[in-house]
């Protein structure tokens, strides 16, 4: 008797586990693509053959069918009567110039992490990020190191504009007058935030050499009447007073339980009664066993943190009480973001 007859029910499989062993690989694809800005020279065009592409890029016809071929399974590329084109979602987020423009994430990603993400072993025996030394250096946000100083804004501006698109469609910011973003960055979600609502005016707050930058590219927006850029140290400063809203997207996870604390302890007295603060993260769910978001976000700050974690909205509400904040409201996005999953709303009385 063939004890190994098909009986139509899938039996377990290590596919899975394929899948993720893959995902280095897949990532480099894309990172790779992005160093031949393959996406920016196809758009508005008329597609390529890996014949075209080899011979453009200095390619032998092996490698640039290759490459070719793994762009568009994995659906960054189409084909089309023997043309590969760019795919919706690559025209869409890969272009250069492009409002929503994803391309520097992958870069910094890829430049910055993935050696150090090959050594998270290290990282979890001695507790120590891979990507900086925290014996000779003060913080992670150093302006002398390159990829911080130069990458690290535009990889954060690509990630966090289409986020900020998925929050003003989530949650009414035209319920505030004035809006405070500290660790705002370039201006990102204070110059998207303000396209969408009209009657909002906003500060992003961030170190002086972040900040400069922001003022200048939040000068040649739509809303550069309506954003400005302060320079200052959350920690080493008060934050500025004023607002009826202060915004912390992606801050709180780069920090420890008790900086993170002093951070809203700050929020809580700049703000004044039924002032409201808004934490935007990539929430663990409140069981610890997922989004894969999340976790490996999780991981991501044990490579480049000193203390810093993904913490789950339970673990923030507690804290936000601590803080004497109340009335604190969970926040699902209408859209998928590529850098949350979700925002807490809380109220000072």
């Amino acid at each position: 008797m063939n004890t190994h007859s098909y009986t139509g029910v899938q039996p377990l499989t290590p596919a899975p586990l394929m899948a993720i062993a893959d995902g280095f690989r897949v990532a480099k694809v894309l990172a790779v693509a992005l160093d031949f800005d393959l996406f920016s020279k196809l758009s508005g065009g008329e597609g390529t053959t890996p014949e075209e592409f080899g011979r453009a890029e200095g390619l032998a016809p092996r490698p640039a069918t290759l490459l070719l071929t793994a762009c568009a399974s994995l659906g960054l590329l189409d084909k089309r009567d023997g043309r590969y084109v760019n795919s919706e979602l690559s025209e869409e987020f890969l272009v250069r110039g492009k409002r929503y423009f994803f391309g520097d994430l992958v870069t910094f990603t890829d430049r910055r992490e993935y050696d150090a993400w090959g050594k998270l072993d290290v990282a979890l025996r001695t507790d120590r990020p891979n990507t900086w030394d925290p014996d000779t250096e003060q913080t992670l946000f150093d302006p002398q190191d390159e990829h911080m100083a130069e990458l690290f804004p535009k990889a954060a501006h690509s990630g966090a504009v289409f986020t900020a698109r998925a929050m003003a469609l989530s949650h009414d910011f035209g319920a505030y007058r004035r809006l405070l973003d500290v660790g705002g960055g370039l201006g990102s979600f204070c110059g998207e935030l303000c396209a969408h609502h009209p009657n909002l005016r906003a500060t992003v707050y961030d170190l002086p050499f972040v900040s400069g930058m922001a003022e200048k590219r939040l000068a040649e927006t739509e809303v550069g009447d309506r954003v400005d850029a302060l320079g200052g140290d959350f920690f080493a400063d008060g934050l500025p007073t004023g607002y009826d809203a202060i915004l912390l997207t992606n801050i709180l996870h780069d920090w420890s339980d008790e900086e993170s604390a002093r951070i809203l302890a700050k929020c809580h007295d700049a703000l004044g009664s039924g002032g409201e603060v808004i934490i935007g993260e990539a929430f663990l769910d409140d069981d610890g066993t997922g989004p894969v978001a999340g976790a490996v976000a999780g991981l991501n700050m044990l490579v480049e943190t000193a203390a810093g974690t993904n913490r789950s909205r339970a673990a923030y509400t507690e804290m936000l009480n601590r803080a004497g904040f109340t009335d604190v409201r969970r926040l699902g996005l209408v859209v998928d973001a590529p850098l949350i999953n979700g925002a807490l709303v809380a109220r000072k009385a």
